[in-house]
């Protein structure tokens, strides 16, 4: 069962001057297998100079029957997000993964909450997403968004934002801050950290009665807020954060695991192949990539859980992990592109996906 379906390119939209939203077409007969949970994310394939590109993007809109969208921001040395920028049009058809990851929320009606969002540059979009469905289907909850950036300009969705708080002035709280731009007040001026928020503590926001709160943005950015919002009285289980990894941000493996000569039974699709690892193998996805199997997977760096596969059998040393939850991990779950086997005999599923 293949896990990407060729869904054709409906528009292209410029958020800012090196960001755009593509929004793609899913026709009635993959409605169900692309219905997503706010804040989760696609995967998008292509081949640029002859080599094959995977890049995963947050779903960034909602409510809009037979169309996906996502954002992707321009970075420096992207060659998948330049690409965006410049080459994907109207019309074309593009290799979409099915909606992936566990971040975000699904609303529920009978729920009245408050929550809390902190996002910076492009971090914004899984935000976009989860605030504006929980606006929708909780009629009485409350949003707070904290998002920084350098300056108005360089704001994504800035349109978007202005017009949920048209649509929502009592139950959505808006706190732009800006790094390089001049603004009135010293406390909306800056960077998003753990000075910043105890500062907005003080003065706007009380973190200690918010119900839940989502963070997305750059490593220190997130490490940071979640600090500050332990210290400010949120609770651990109540404070969910996305990571997302750029082109060189992997973390460089350090091991003392020999995988070199052993063997790993990967179960996919119903099927059991047995694959070898061999010097040039860093994790059992590159060795089972590199024997021909076709896995799912995306970042390859420990971030978005596309990889993920449940050990059956034997031990697996994983170098790093940025998106699986404590009871994941706990009930045999591993990310295949972090993992290394630390014996023969091991056997890994792909197909249980039972933990969600």
């Amino acid at each position: 069962m293949t896990t990407f379906h060729s869904l054709t390119v409906a528009k292209v939209e410029p958020e800012t001057r090196d960001a755009v939203t593509i929004t793609f077409a899913v026709p009635d007969t993959l409605r169900e297998a692309y219905a997503f949970r706010p804040g989760q994310h696609l995967t998008l394939k292509t081949r640029i100079g002859g080599e094959e590109l995977r890049r995963c993007y947050s779903i960034c809109r909602t409510g809009t029957p037979g169309q996906i969208s996502v954002a992707v921001k321009a970075i420096e040395g992207g060659r998948f997000s330049r690409f965006a920028q410049s080459d994907i049009k109207q019309g074309m058809a593009f290799e979409v993964m099915v909606p992936q990851g566990h971040f975000g929320y699904q609303p529920q009606a009978e729920r009245t909450a408050r929550y809390l969002a902190i996002a910076a540059g492009s971090g914004i979009t899984p935000m976009l997403a989860i605030i504006e469905a929980t606006l929708t289907t909780e009629a009485n909850s409350q949003f707070t968004l904290i998002y920084g950036n350098r300056s108005s300009q360089s704001m994504m969705f800035r349109q978007a934002l202005a017009d949920l708080k048209d649509k929502y002035p009592q139950r959505l709280q808006l706190i732009n801050l800006f790094s390089q731009e001049t603004v009135e007040s010293e406390l909306l001026s800056g960077h998003i950290n753990t000075e910043k928020l105890h500062a907005l503590a003080r003065n706007l926001v009380q973190f200690d009665q918010l119900d839940e709160a989502f963070i997305c943005g750059p490593a220190a950015m997130m490490d940071d807020a979640e600090t500050a919002l332990r210290a400010l009285g949120m609770p651990e289980k109540a404070i969910h954060l996305e990571r997302f990894n750029t082109p060189g941000s992997t973390i460089k493996r350090v091991s003392t695991v020999q995988a070199e000569g052993r063997s790993v039974t990967i179960r996919h699709d119903g099927r059991d192949r047995q694959i070898s690892l061999n010097a040039e193998d860093d994790s059992i996805l590159d060795a089972a990539l590199r024997q021909g199997a076709d896995l799912p997977y995306a970042c390859k760096g420990g971030v978005c859980a596309t990889c993920k596969c449940k050990v059956l059998r034997g031990e697996v040393e994983m170098a790093t992990n940025y998106s699986l939850e404590p009871d994941e991990v706990a009930a045999g779950y591993v990310l295949s592109c972090q993992a290394l086997p630390k014996g023969d005999g091991v056997i890994v599923d792909f197909d249980a996906k039972g933990m969600a």
